[in-house]
């Protein structure tokens, strides 16, 4: 499987390294390709080219391996991503090293698996021609910045062409059958044993946020210019009693939480932590700016919240709405800087056994084991059916 991500590989835990992780422990070899870009760099992405540059200088040729069917490639290309010359230039680059990745095994099928729909990945899938290509959209890139717009054209192309799509949102499941019949929705999952193991264990907690004084309310994920930093420092402000704390990378000027004293930003930790972490929490937020983007976001943290029994407190999402639909109020959505501290507040007073009983019930039944056995079953069915067109033209 070439896997050509949207994210680089350190970057905060999702399903790009999750899909990696589970196909090549079942036996797939996986060369899983960071992030080629869905627009040009701008200053602020300075941090990241550093990061690739440095993962380049230390690896062979830009490869590390995460395992013995595993390949994590950083690739150094041409940073524009609607530039013909440039993608014509970086297909190439990439090509070139796909097919060195394949001569280790060169008669076994190449499945293509992408989230990222730029013009890059459809030369590359006409140059490959893989047996089966996988559009794994988790975002709306094209609402991330007004210079990744662009984008739509090239995506549109690969909605209409690719042999499977999942989606994690029912937006952007809405957005995807304007250009086809069958799209899957598959929201994110969560690694149930790995957050029990922690759920059932009070030690866990680790000492830098065991000694931050009590109660917990937090976030974990990237801190990005969708996090409502306006909400959290007001809430930290009209709740002086209660330590709010940022788990993860730091992607955005935080200038604006500088002014609360019990505001805690603690930075990136590896996602085996994680779960130790969120066993710490007294309550978990998912605290995003409304907007067309997040409109189609179906939060990667969810289910892991939820598999530690925490009471969550959202913004008003479309795909937390979903999920309540499905079962019930289990996430507390609130609307406005009043709204959301009153949640925090009774969040915070206690929850019924049976309510934290119905969290964990949930999380399991989305776990990344039930969520792959159904894309094993989407993907048989799609080789399958290949493998029949292609017998049958050969007839």
């Amino acid at each position: 499987m070439l896997c050509l991500s949207s994210i680089d590989w350190a970057d905060n835990w999702q399903v790009h390294q999750q899909l990696a992780t589970t196909l090549s422990a079942q036996g797939d070899r996986v060369l899983f390709v960071e992030n080629t870009g869905v627009r040009p760099p701008t200053w602020a992405d300075v941090p990241r080219i550093r990061r690739r540059l440095a993962n380049w200088a230390r690896s062979p040729r830009g490869q590390s391996t995460g395992g013995d069917r595993l390949t994590v490639y950083a690739p150094l290309v041409l940073p524009w991503p609607y530039s013909r010359l440039a993608t014509g230039l970086n297909r190439h680059l990439l090509e070139a090293r796909v097919r060195r990745w394949r001569r280790r095994d060169p008669t076994r099928d190449l499945v293509l698996w992408t989230f990222l729909p730029t013009p890059l990945t459809g030369a590359l899938i006409r140059a490959l021609r893989p047996r089966l290509t996988v559009y794994h959209c988790v975002d709306d890139l094209g609402s991330t910045s007004p210079a990744a717009r662009r984008i739509t054209t090239s995506e549109i192309a690969l909605l209409r062409t690719a042999d499977l799509v999942f989606v994690t949102s029912e937006g952007l499941r809405a957005r995807a059958m304007r250009y086809r019949t069958q799209v899957a929705l598959l929201p994110s999952a969560v690694d149930i044993e790995m957050f029990e193991r922690a759920r059932d264990d009070p030690a866990a907690v680790p000492p830098d946020l065991r000694s931050l004084p009590r109660p917990v309310v937090g976030f974990i994920g990237e801190v990005k210019r969708w996090v409502d930093q306006e909400l959290l420092r007001t809430a930290a402000q009209r709740l002086p009693g209660v330590s709010f704390v940022l788990l993860g990378p730091v992607r955005t000027d935080i200038a604006r939480l500088g002014g609360a004293a019990n505001v805690h930003v603690l930075g990136a930790r590896p996602h085996a932590q994680i779960p130790a972490y969120l066993r710490g929490f007294d309550v978990a937020l998912i605290p995003y700016v409304v907007s067309p983007y997040t409109n189609h976001v179906h939060p990667a943290k969810l289910h892991e919240y939820l598999a530690i029994g925490l009471a969550v407190v959202s913004t008003p999402l479309p795909e937390i709405a979903r999920l309540n639909a499905e079962h019930g109020e289990l996430v507390t959505v609130a609307a406005g800087t009043e709204a959301f501290c009153a949640a925090i507040q009774e969040a915070l007073d206690g929850t019924d056994a049976v309510v934290v009983a119905r969290r964990v019930a949930v999380a399991r039944a989305n776990s990344w084991t039930v969520r792959f056995a159904v894309i094993s079953n989407l993907l048989e069915a799609a080789l399958a059916a290949k493998g029949e067109a292609r017998g049958g033209a050969g007839a």
